[in-house]
């Protein structure tokens, strides 16, 4: 019984009391240096790290160059402008136009009518192309021609001719008309006993224009 009593059971040991989180956190200040150094903003923004603040004071006017000093390149003592001799102003203009030379030009101007040559006699004019190819193959100028003389002007007209060995076959078939119906019929008698287009083409189907 003595022996029991005597064993002193140990008791568990205490762990160290742990320290309250404060409330407000501490940042250290090399933490929001290495932060901003990682900020993936664009470099060329501004920046504490690459711009500072700094005060303008305009110079006074015409100072900009005051600190450098001038360099010549003549001596401005022996500057010598080599300029031609003064020009005499006439007092009027026509003294002006009378010495222009070379022998006054325009001295005339206003003074006579001037002479204007009548233009030639416009002649109607014929064009032949060949209607499949559209190649040129005959064009003169019709000075034998003399169409009716009618109050409304005659326009632009076409035929439509078919040649074989003979010549024409057929009379020329007008396509577009003049809007006279007699220089309509005159022309197309002129082209076919006249101009004799069928003796002058080879065999084969032709557009035939005939203009003013």
């Amino acid at each position: 019984m003595l022996v029991a009593l005597s064993v002193k059971v140990p008791e568990p040991s205490t762990p160290p009391p742990v320290a309250a989180t404060p409330s407000v956190g501490l940042v250290d200040a090399g933490v929001i240096m290495s932060t901003m150094l990682r900020d993936p903003a664009p470099l060329f923004l501004p920046t504490d790290f690459n711009s500072s603040r700094k005060d303008y004071v305009p110079k006074e006017p015409g100072g900009a160059f005051v600190g450098f000093q001038p360099e010549y390149i003549f001596d401005p003592s022996q500057l010598v402008l080599h300029l031609p001799p003064p020009t005499a102003i006439p007092d009027a203009p026509a003294e002006a136009l009378a010495g222009d030379p070379p022998g006054a030009p325009f001295i005339g101007f206003d003074r006579a009518d001037p002479v204007v040559e009548p233009l030639s006699q416009r002649t109607a004019y014929v064009e032949v192309v060949n209607a499949g190819t559209g190649r040129g193959v005959f064009g003169e100028a019709l000075s034998d021609a003399h169409p009716p003389q009618t109050s409304v002007p005659w326009q632009p007209m076409e035929f439509i001719a078919a040649v074989d060995s003979a010549g024409l076959v057929g009379p020329v078939v007008p396509t577009v008309r003049s809007g006279v119906d007699e220089v309509d019929a005159y022309f197309g008698l002129y082209l076919a006993e006249t101009l004799r287009i069928g003796q002058r083409l080879a065999p084969g189907f032709y557009r035939i224009s005939v203009g003013p």
